[in-house]
């Protein structure tokens, strides 16, 4: 877990003059857990995912993918997107190494780490956002529109489509 994380994302938002609440709430894991105890909607939330890409001549550049909370990532469309050989979850002590973060807390600012970040269009469609802010006890909630502001974030179609 990272209070530094939390600081930076805090520091970085009332840099831009950015409106936010910030939750702190009991220890959680899952986004399932992060949105009972935070009283927010599991599709509101932000749910920010280390992938690790291989293209030749590439070993495995990290970057970041934010779905819904009540979505699940589809690899293959961002391979697609990104016209990567392969792509997988990065490990969790490669995420811990490169963000200091542990999973579950995650915050979706890849910017921080130099990660390039990928945002699923449809989150961006909701009232408010709400995410883990580096620890599993920090959230921070804000307007989409606010949370583009700050991040440079490509905005694409990467959740599963359920039939």
């Amino acid at each position: 877990m990272s209070e530094s994380t939390f600081l930076q994302i805090k520091e970085l938002l009332d840099s831009k003059k950015v409106e936010y609440k910030h939750l702190v709430h009991e220890h959680v894991k899952t986004s399932e857990e992060a949105a009972r105890v935070r009283g927010t909607r599991l599709e509101d939330a932000a749910k920010a995912l280390i992938c690790k890409v291989q293209n030749s001549g590439n070993d495995g550049e990290l970057i970041q993918a934010i779905i819904p909370g009540n979505e699940r990532l589809d690899l293959k469309k961002l391979k697609l997107i990104l016209d990567a050989k392969n792509i997988s979850l990065a490990s969790p002590d490669e995420v811990l190494e490169r963000t200091g973060c542990t999973i579950g807390s995650i915050p979706p600012f890849g910017i921080l780490w130099n990660i390039r970040m990928l945002i699923d269009e449809e989150l961006l469609k909701r009232e408010l956002i709400v995410f883990s802010a580096g620890t599993h006890t920090d959230s921070i909630q804000l307007k989409p529109e606010d949370y583009m502001k700050v991040v440079d974030a490509k905005v694409v179609e990467i959740k599963k489509n359920i039939i």
